[in-house]
């Protein structure tokens, strides 16, 4: 990404405009799909403005993906450094449900996740680097708490989470169902929660979106 042409406020306002509608767009039409004049089209920026800013449409997909791994390093540090919840594996339970509310309602998520689950050049490990450590620090603090079971290891339990959960947001996306996502997600706890948690702790885990990200999708 460049950083000369533009006025400070300015560039950054142009550079929003350009991630937010190449969100949009490779949202519906996937990576592929997307043309660069399109995007400029739908953001209203012209080529010249572009390329102050971006070489070509890989620099916006590395922005989008930029955008998602910015969600997962505030989880990790709060994971880190803040303050304990009461129980670590309902934190996990609520971020996912978060992040559901954050795709349902934010195209630059939702074009995160298809890049990182359609072929292409986003199909790699670092697409998932950021749901991955997120998921395993929080699962490293749950473990510090007792709360998993003795056979749980946070990082091959993280990798089968986000598999799942990736899996959850394709079948999805395959079946034009994501306004369900919730209750999905909320099904695939159901099925992996037991298999985590040590029977005391399951027994006060909510599954379900907490109260304000069910009353959002009414």
């Amino acid at each position: 990404m460049r950083e000369h042409g533009e006025s400070g406020d300015r560039g950054e306002r142009t550079v929003r405009r350009l991630v937010e509608a190449a969100g949009a767009v490779i949202d519906r039409a996937g990576y592929s799909g997307a043309s660069t004049q399109e995007i400029l089209r739908r953001a209203g920026v012209s080529a010249d403005a572009f390329h102050v800013h971006f070489e070509g449409k890989e620099q916006l997909g590395n922005a989008i993906l930029d955008h998602q791994h910015a969600f997962f390093r505030r989880i990790s540090d709060q994971a880190d450094a803040g303050p304990a919840p009461e129980v670590w594996l309902q934190a996990l339970i609520d971020i996912s449900h978060l992040y559901t509310a954050g795709i349902l309602e934010d195209p630059v998520l939702r074009a995160a996740v298809r890049l990182s689950i359609e072929p292409g050049p986003y199909l790699t490990a670092e697409s998932y680097a950021g749901p991955l450590g997120a998921v395993t620090a929080v699962l490293r603090s749950a473990c510090a708490a007792d709360e998993l079971q003795d056979h749980v290891t946070p990082e091959e339990a993280s990798r089968t989470i986000v598999g799942c959960y990736s899996g959850v947001q394709l079948l999805a996306l395959a079946l034009d169902e994501r306004d369900a996502l919730h209750q999905q997600v909320s099904a695939m706890w159901a099925l992996i929660m037991p298999g985590l948690a040590r029977p005391a702790v399951l027994t006060r885990l909510r599954l379900g979106a907490p109260p304000a990200e069910t009353a959002r999708q009414r």
